[in-house]
């Protein structure tokens, strides 16, 4: 046998030889393990890509779409791209922007013509929004597969990590874009489509259009008279919100501009929360907002917001019980703001957001198709969810320990007092 001198040294030589293995070797391994999680997650992507294209291709030939090319010419639209202007000189940006976008909607237009020629107005709007749709998805697909592909070119393990933190929040973001798709596809409303909902609860008498894809009807509420502004449903659209604004403004003598639309909520917010605010709650990249402040300005129009609160997830995904629960509470807001208004004039109510499955009346929002919130499910592993059992016991107890320390300290107050009562009473 080995003296145990000599064994000792072994270990200490072998110990010494795997640690400077593993530092060689885990960052490798570490590296290797995290392109495979972006791969995934780029696979997954691509998935939904494909199958984006293959739900519009459905819809099209389900609704009227012509019968050869469908799927090619659906495919070659999900590269469509918009250049920005140019804004090194501030000045004329907005009519640029509007210009592109205005361009943009009719290219997308001219493509639904193509592939759905005998589509009714609604379905066809649902298939422009599934387009907008479609190509959103691909280019987060198309992102996602060039920082892997750079992360293995260059084979840089910080930007490895740094691309790997932010995956579960692109996959989740993708999953509910996929589940909005899908809403669209069965012309089902969105969390964004709260706002509309709102308005169409409010509108008893007929819309009628007056900016493009926009309709409006003037109500009587609370002995006032409101205009009441959304996009035409129940097709998927957003409209031109602004120019309808100010057509109303210029037409009509306007004490008030109430907005309602989805906010994004702070984490920890209760999905479905209602609050209020002064501005143009209105979700646009600039030009419709600009509208609605331009008008509102001009004439010194108070502009009001209610604010119904979701995640990014739950506005893009199919409405969840708790934001179609908050319609009620937003038309209560409105009304008290209606309430203390002038009755010699008039107020104007705009339900920004994706319109789809609203339709233009309360008649037509009698019953909305909602789900359930689903429960998320953390998916930690068995070391992690012991860890923190073992944390939430520890925290507990600390928590006990407080309160028995508190309820201590309150009982030595009470016994001091009674002392001082005691001896009050002595003298």
């Amino acid at each position: 046998m080995l003296p145990q001198a000599q064994l000792w040294q072994g270990f200490q030589v072998l110990f010494t030889l795997l640690f400077f293995a593993l530092i060689i070797i885990y960052p490798r391994y570490l590296f290797y393990r995290m392109v495979a999680d972006m791969e995934e997650v780029a696979e997954t992507l691509e998935g939904y890509a494909n199958e984006a294209v293959d739900i519009i291709t459905r819809v099209c030939l389900e609704k009227g779409g012509i019968r050869a090319g469908i799927k090619e010419r659906v495919q070659k639209t999900m590269d469509f791209f918009l250049i920005p202007p140019v804004d090194l000189d501030p000045y004329g940006i907005l009519k640029k922007l509007e210009h592109l976008f205005d361009k943009a909607e009719d290219r997308f237009h001219l493509v639904a013509r193509e592939i759905s020629p005998g589509c009714d107005p609604v379905w066809r709007a649902n298939i422009i929004s599934l387009l907008k749709g479609g190509v959103g998805i691909n280019t987060m697909a198309k992102v996602v597969r060039h920082y892997v592909e750079l992360v293995k070119k260059t084979n840089n393990i910080q930007l490895a990590m740094l691309f790997q933190m932010n995956l579960p929040i692109i996959k989740k973001i993708a999953e509910a874009h996929m589940a909005g798709i899908k809403a669209i596809s069965r012309g089902e409303p969105i969390g964004d489509s709260v706002g509309p909902l709102v308005a169409a609860r409010l509108m008893k008498g007929n819309a009628e259009e007056i900016a493009r894809d926009v309709v409006y009807s003037e109500e009587e509420i609370k002995g006032r008279r409101v205009l009441v502004v959304k996009a035409r449903g129940p097709g998927a659209t957003l409209g031109k919100l602004g120019d309808a604004v100010k057509k109303l403004v210029e037409t009509n003598d306007v004490s008030k501009i109430i907005t309602v639309d989805a906010s994004l909520k702070m984490e920890g917010e209760p999905t479905g929360k209602v609050s209020e605010g002064i501005g143009a709650a209105i979700g646009d990249p600039g030009p419709e907002k600009a509208k609605i402040e331009e008008a509102a300005v001009e004439k010194n129009i108070p502009l009001e917001a209610i604010a119904i609160k979701m995640s990014i997830e739950e506005a893009i995904s199919p409405m969840i019980k708790e934001i179609y629960d908050a319609v009620p509470e937003a038309i209560r807001r409105i009304e008290e703001s209606i309430s203390s208004s002038p009755e010699d004039r008039k107020i104007i109510v705009v339900g920004v957001g994706n319109t789809c499955g609203i339709g233009n009346s309360v008649s037509e929002v009698e019953e909305v198709a909602y789900k359930e919130k689903e429960k998320e499910e953390e998916e930690l592993p068995a070391i992690d969810r012991l860890v923190k059992k073992l944390v939430e016991r520890q925290k507990r107890a600390e928590k006990r320990a407080r309160e028995r320390e508190a309820e201590m300290k309150r009982r030595a107050k009470e016994r001091a007092k009674v002392k001082a009562r005691a001896k009050a009473r002595a003298k």
